[in-house]
């Protein structure tokens, strides 16, 4: 820009020169001639011809210089990012020049805008995984961290990029398998332990064609599958334990009334009621299997009528009032007579209330209470059963609703260690919440609300 302003100056200064000539010889020819007529006409017509050529020269000029300096302008504008910059032209004459640059301009922005679309999906897809996704440059640092690798690297985002992978990750394996990437493009996947009950499952690949990128690096977290696998195991193992304790228990029963016992009517009777008492539980055992495949399966649905929560209740307790009073305990309830109604399976929430009084009953001393209560809560029906029993230690609080999980194995009395994970299918198949608070020495309480149904607008 700065030439042409100084090209145009230039050619105004040979103008003024030319003018200031021609005057000059006007003046010379006219001393000598005496201001002879002819000769002054003749210098008169170069001097306007000089004078109209300079003008033209200027106005072209003038005009070339301004579309130069609105082009070179509008350049840096795009230079600088702005891609909607554009030059007007001022006559018909600018077209050409100006129709070019803005159709050259378009284009740029087009091809600019398409880019910036696919950077974004890009992005999107990569934050959108539950995989952390990471980019590394030929130094093994981190160029690239998509929106999961913060939470399973336990490093703030900020502190992620341009840090050395080996100190996010420190595992030799992995290590050993990103020199590998990087000097030989082999490429693989391991599953490391980073800590206890933390698993991670890491992806190692070369990138090829990737600029500053070298190793492409996707990390999965296994945990849950792990634990999933762990409690599989732990299922597998306990319905075998459950199954060959009273399967053993008949077995010696029979081998008793077999090696001479049936032939003592008393002592046939007796075990015979052990082999009877062994068999139910056997019963008791398949049924709660088959009742938990059943809701988690959703095989057989849950009734979906409107009920009586509190009328539910109070048949539970009614029937174990007896079992209470054979353990010398006091059963009580609490429960309003009207109660907002709830949408469920009234046999299948009688079930739960039975379940936790019974659980109730097995760890409560002789002498001790087991209070059930059943109020209105927050757009619910609460309903809790308290016992003043041996309560729960706090590292079993999170467990007690599994499979087969039982706080305390000594107690012979245990049941099958399915009631409670019958309660926790069952509630959370009726749209529920359910808990378990406890102390030491002082008691449980076990809880659980379910949904009251919605009021109909009756007018």
């Amino acid at each position: 820009m700065l030439r042409t302003i100084g090209a145009t100056r230039l050619l105004a200064l040979v103008a003024v020169l030319a003018i200031a000539l021609t005057a000059l010889a006007l003046y010379i020819a006219d001393e000598i001639d005496g201001g002879a007529g002819e000769v002054n006409s003749l210098l008169l017509t170069g001097l306007v011809a000089s004078l109209a050529a300079t003008v033209l020269a200027l106005l072209l000029a003038w005009r070339f210089a301004r579309v130069t300096v609105q082009v070179t302008e509008a350049a840096g504008s795009i230079a600088e990012g702005d891609f909607s910059t554009r030059v007007v032209p001022s006559s018909t004459s600018d077209d050409d020049l100006s129709g070019a640059f803005n159709r050259m301009a378009s284009g740029l922005e087009g091809l600019v805008e398409t880019a910036r679309e696919e950077r974004r999906r890009l992005t999107a897809a990569l934050d959108a995984s539950v995989d952390a996704v990471v980019a590394l440059d030929a130094q093994g640092s981190v160029a690239y961290a998509n929106r999961a690798a913060p939470e399973l690297l336990h490093r703030p985002m900020d502190e992620l990029m341009d840090s050395a992978f080996g100190l996010l990750l420190p595992n030799d394996e992995v290590l050993a398998a990103l020199r590998a990437s990087r000097d030989q493009g082999s490429r693989g996947t391991y599953v490391i332990e980073r800590s206890a009950n933390e698993w991670l499952q890491v992806s190692i690949a070369p990138i090829v064609g990737g600029g500053g990128w070298s190793t492409l690096v996707v990390i999965r977290d296994l945990s849950e599958v792990k634990r999933v696998e762990q409690v599989r195991r732990e299922f597998i193992a306990n319905v075998s334990h459950e199954l060959r304790t009273p399967l053993a228990g008949i077995k010696s029963v029979l081998e008793t009334l077999e090696a001479g016992a049936l032939r003592d009517e008393a002592v046939a009777r007796d075990f015979v009621s052990r082999a009877d008492m062994e068999v139910d539980r056997l019963v008791q055992l398949v049924e709660e299997l088959l009742e938990l495949s059943r809701i988690e399966s959703g095989e057989v649905p849950m009734a979906r009528e409107t009920i009586d929560l509190s009328s539910v209740v109070r048949g539970a307790v009614q029937r174990q009032k007896h079992r209470a009073e054979r353990h010398g305990l006091d059963l009580t309830i609490e429960a309003a007579e009207e109660l907002p109604t709830v949408i469920g399976d009234a046999e299948r929430l009688e079930r739960v209330v039975i379940n936790l009084i019974s659980n109730a009953i097995k760890f409560t001393p002789e002498g001790g209470s087991v209070r059930v209560s059943c109020a209105a809560a927050d757009g619910s029906i609460a309903v809790q059963v308290i016992d003043t029993g041996v309560g729960i230690d706090p590292d079993n609080l999170t467990r007690v609703f599994e499979r087969f999980y039982k706080a305390d194995r000594s107690r012979q009395e245990s049941g099958t260690g399915l009631g409670l994970a019958v309660v926790k299918h069952t509630v959370e198949a009726h749209g529920g919440s359910f808990g378990v608070d406890s102390e030491l020495g002082k008691g449980s309480t076990f809880w659980f609300r379910i949904p009251t149904a919605p009021v109909r607008d009756t007018g």
